[in-house]
């Protein structure tokens, strides 16, 4: 049976095996562009080269200062260039910057986890959730 895109365009159990196989490309991406802390996590990606906004829609509301957020801004970095060194492990640029972006990391975790009156941001994990009430 051969599909006939232009009169059923829709995919049945009967014909998704005639239809061709997806050809992804994902760009190369290079270390020397960045976009700001702010700007990566807004855009959700570090590297715009790989900004590839869907239909054209592009988000351009600034996040509120806050210090949570700044330390989203930062750790979303963070995972970014881990992303990126996995692929490009040999790149020593990347891995200064990881290091440096990792020190800032925790730097502000450990100022936040001070300002919160719950502990770590982790607390709700290691401890009982809100709910279960504390134990004596």
């Amino acid at each position: 049976m051969s599909v006939d895109y232009n009169q059923n365009p829709r995919v049945t159990p009967d014909n998704c095996r005639e239809l061709p196989l997806a050809f992804p490309y994902v760009p190369m991406q290079c270390f020397q562009n960045r976009y700001s802390d702010e700007d990566a996590i807004i855009r959700g990606t570090l590297f715009p080269e790989l900004d590839l906004p869907f239909k054209d829609y592009i988000i351009n509301s600034p996040l509120i200062k806050t210090p949570k957020t700044e330390l989203m801004k930062v750790h979303f970095v963070c995972l970014e260039l881990r992303l990126y060194l996995d692929t490009h492990p040999d790149d020593k640029n990347a891995l200064e910057y990881y290091k440096h972006y990792r020190k800032k990391f925790l730097d502000l975790k450990e100022k936040f986890d001070e300002s919160q009156e719950q502990g770590t941001l982790n607390s709700w994990v290691y401890n009982p959730w809100p709910w279960e009430g504390q134990e004596a």
